[in-house]
């Protein structure tokens, strides 16, 4: 975990925490219809950011991305309301749900090269929603909010001072665009083929390096179709026209006899399994791993 990454994360917690922290303190002096605002925004905000954080570090497995993020998004909307009504509790946790679920597809489907562009944004406008909820809070819980920390302006400057902080701090995620970038002009083509035979997939592991252009080989040795498919692996520069890229998977279609080819270049270091998606080939077999190191 980078030191961005920690207190990416630790600022949300604070921020989240302190927010939760007022609306007990002032729970006497919220109105309901405020309190709903508060935990809805809260449980939307939180979810949101660490759904996309969550995303993009578990890239290709949305499963655990989206679980993580609607338990965080549900939870502090639902600490949030608690102190407030039963009916802010239920906006709170449903907004936190929603706000989960959207930030781990956001942060699994975005590029690479744009995640942390994107972290730092969701980031930003955390810390601005959080200070908007707080002044809320005070103006609610007094006749008038007033104050030189409370006035809109200051709250500009302090979320624009932490932004320009933040972005000193280096790179949020381990392995920033420009490594990859920098990484691709210093590496050669791999050739590496699989043999795909009936239930079978020879080698059933290999290794490859991030940056490095694949020419990957599917052949078919066999006597029926065999569709390679590489998950959660993401890489730019795919080209064949048997081959199909989407947001969790390269996949490669090779009937009997074929040899089918495709290019890319990995990004993110990780261990992928692929496996055989024609129905009862993978349950015989056919699966091993791709080790993406750096």
């Amino acid at each position: 975990m980078t030191i961005s990454m920690f207190v990416t994360i630790l600022v949300i917690a604070l921020l989240s925490t302190f927010i939760i922290w007022n609306t007990i303190y002032y729970r006497n002096k919220i109105a309901v219809m405020s309190g709903m605002m508060v935990a809805m925004a809260l449980g939307m905000s939180a979810g949101l950011a660490i759904g996309v954080i969550i995303g993009a570090f578990l890239s290709g497995n949305l499963f655990d991305s989206t679980v993580i993020g609607i338990l965080v998004g549900m939870a502090t909307g639902y600490l949030a309301g608690m102190p407030i009504s039963m009916m802010a509790v239920i906006d709170g946790a449903l907004a936190g749900i929603m706000g989960g679920m959207m930030g781990a597809m956001l942060g699994d489907m975005i590029a690479a090269e744009n995640q942390e562009a994107m972290i730092r944004i969701i980031v930003a406008l955390f810390v601005g929603t959080m200070l908007i909820l707080y002044y809320l809070i005070k103006q609610e819980s007094t006749t008038k909010a007033s104050g030189w920390f409370l006035h809109p302006l200051t709250l500009i400057v302090i979320s624009s001072l932490f932004f320009m902080a933040y972005q000193q701090l280096g790179p949020v995620m381990p392995y920033s665009a420009n490594d990859y970038n920098n990484s691709y002009s210093q590496l050669q083509e791999k050739h590496l083929q699989i043999e795909a035979d009936e239930y079978t997939f020879l080698p059933n592991r290999a290794t490859v390096a991030v940056g490095e252009t694949i020419n990957l080989v599917l052949a078919n040795r066999g006597t029926m179709e065999h569709h390679l498919v590489i998950i959660g692996l993401k890489a730019q520069g795919t080209s064949s026209a048997h081959h199909q890229e989407s947001n969790y998977s390269i996949q490669l279609h090779s009937d009997a006899g074929e040899n089918q080819v495709t290019t890319f270049t990995p990004l993110i270091p990780g261990t992928y399994r692929y496996i055989c998606t024609i129905p009862g080939h993978k349950e015989a077999g056919m699966e091993g791993e791709i080790e993406v190191t750096l």
